[in-house]
């Protein structure tokens, strides 16, 4: 590798991945292939230069654009192209009708194996203009081999980042890498496909209950967030009666599968379960404002994946009515069904126990009066609110649980974290806890503040009021759909600071909190949730085919 192609993708760093891959995949001739600008991408991230994440999403923005470009540019114009006859082009029209109808009944395994073929990929765009290759049939292998292609390559180049010196220090073994990974991709590819012949999985066809395949990548990633508890309190829901059973993530195979996060785990697993697809929408592409730096260039991309990620889904699950309003504003094909996040309230009943061990982990006194709040460290979840909150009430213990789990991605991260820094000593920032522990953070406390500026369905509020403690949202749009009963609210820092001196010196006031609490709860009722869930399982699997009888629903 050139020490200009070093220099420029140390200098410019995402700018320099997107153009480099763009360009080449649209047909620019380049000294350096893609494939190396990824496993070299893999290894600047391995050294702290970039990250790991956004040069992948980098890449499969790079890709996606040029080959959607060309797709369309040789779709369009075949006409015009087929006339000027050019030498690589098998140009009589019965063979390439021919070679377009084989492609639209066999599938997308000979689009996805081209595209992960070095030196070839580009002219698969091409082809598949000219040959008709219906939109659907190309945007589906385009979208998940870019996924495969940009993934593997980043995450090799990462992982081989320990043994930099048996590769940067000859050309020859890079090329021998760069033809390796692909081979490696197919060959597990056709040893699916075998398995998948010669060793097929038993069904249930003989069965009396449906089996669920609950998926979630958080398992395998930091789990301190709203989506992974939803993930467990789902399990835990659908395990709490006999009539379905529940397999996890890799722990077998169901007849339906349900997802509740939306990167690769959730398309590769969802490639067996075509029809029988539900996806939790926990996320929509307002989301990222005030999560990740540079949010308004996202944005485009942002909102085509997730439009692939809504259509992937053969049911969507709102988890509010601001969620289904996104999906639809995405243009994504697929049926919208409102479901609330079920709250198992039990579990964060508060007990005099859970309040002398969650005051004991924080060192806080019996005495003190505390309040809470529960999200990641980035503006979006109002964090520096809820410090100009605690500056302003010293005569109170604020503690802040959460951490950022996108690291040196969050937005406004130095910002943030010089405001913690100079925070006063009234309050505690905990880091990142374990579900848990979370029983015994909410019992420690005596009014949660969520100061966050856009929620969905957000989980810590209504575990914070079954835990019995009054609950004060920011008054924003988004909780006058979702909830049925009133809560307290406070628009600006000035009212979360009046009404937190209120509730601390006012015990009517705070009675009162704890009704309403106690009231806003009952909305998120288990057992109704539980059946709307059961009956878009048998709706998807009824209609896939297949006759299994469900138990008795209740």
């Amino acid at each position: 590798m050139t020490d200009e192609f070093i220099s420029g993708i140390i200098q410019y760093g995402y700018l320099a991945v997107f153009l480099l891959i763009f360009l080449q995949e649209i047909g620019f001739p380049s000294p350096i292939p893609n494939e190396f600008v990824l496993l070299f991408s893999g290894y600047l991230s391995y050294n702290g230069i970039i990250s790991a994440p956004l040069a992948i999403l980098t890449a499969i923005a790079g890709d996606l654009l040029a080959g959607t470009i060309l797709f369309l540019l040789f779709y369009f114009f075949r006409k015009f192209i087929r006339r000027l006859k050019p030498r690589w082009l098998p140009h009589p029209t019965k063979k390439l009708e021919r070679i377009s109808k084989q492609i639209n009944e066999k599938g997308t395994s000979g689009i996805f194996i081209g595209r992960l073929t070095p030196f070839i990929r580009g002219y698969v765009a091409v082809l598949c203009g000219l040959l008709r290759v219906t939109p659907l049939k190309y945007s589906s292998a385009l979208f998940l081999s870019s996924i495969s292609w940009a993934t593997c390559y980043v995450c090799i180049g990462y992982f081989i980042g320990p043994y930099q010196h048996l590769f940067l220090s000859s050309d020859k073994n890079l090329q021998i890498l760069l033809i390796l990974v692909p081979l490696f991709i197919i060959l597990l590819y056709f040893l699916f496909q075998f398995i998948k012949k010669y060793f097929p999985f038993q069904n249930n066809k003989n069965n009396t209950v449906m089996k669920i395949h609950v998926v979630s990548e958080t398992e395998y990633m930091v789990r301190g967030n709203g989506v992974h508890t939803a993930f467990v309190d789902h399990v835990e829901l659908l395990k709490s009666e006999n009539d379905v059973e529940i397999v996890v993530n890799n722990k077998g195979k169901g007849d339906v599968m349900h997802c509740h996060t939306y990167g690769p785990y959730y398309f590769l697993k969802g490639l067996r379960y075509r029809n029988r697809r539900v996806h939790t929408v926990h996320v929509i592409p307002d989301s990222i404002k005030g999560s990740l730096p540079a949010w308004k260039l996202l944005m485009p991309f942002v909102n085509f994946y997730f439009k692939q990620v809504y259509s992937y889904a053969d049911v969507c699950i709102a988890i509010s009515p601001m969620v289904k309003e996104a999906i639809q504003q995405t243009g994504a094909k697929t049926r919208i069904v409102s479901i609330s996040n079920p709250i198992n309230t039990e579990k964060w009943k508060r007990t005099d126990e859970n309040r002398r061990k969650g005051r004991d982990l924080l060192g806080i006194r019996n005495e003190e009066f505390v309040v809470l709040g529960v999200g990641q460290l980035q503006a979006r979840k109002g964090v520096e609110d809820f410090i100009d909150i605690a500056t302003a009430i010293p005569g109170a213990e604020f503690v802040w649980v959460g951490g950022r789990p996108f690291g040196a991605m969050t937005e406004g991260i130095s910002r943030i974290n010089d405001r913690i820094e100079s925070a006063p000593e009234n309050i505690h920032f905990s880091g990142m806890v374990d579900l848990e522990i979370m029983p015994l953070m909410y019992a420690a406390a005596d009014v949660l503040l969520f100061t966050s500026y856009q929620e969905n369905c957000p989980l810590a509020p209504i575990e914070a009021a079954a835990s019995g403690m009054p609950v004060v949202f920011r008054d924003i749009e988004e909780y006058k759909a979702l909830y049925d009963h009133p809560y307290l609210s406070a628009a600006s820092t000035h009212d979360f600071i009046e009404t937190t001196n209120k509730l601390m010196t006012d015990q009517a006031f705070y009675s009162d909190g704890l009704a309403i609490s106690k009231q806003l709860i009952t909305q998120f009722n288990q057992s109704i949730i539980r059946q709307k869930l059961l009956s878009v399982y048998e709706g998807l699997h009824r209609t896939s085919g297949e006759s299994i009888q469900v138990a008795q629903l209740i």
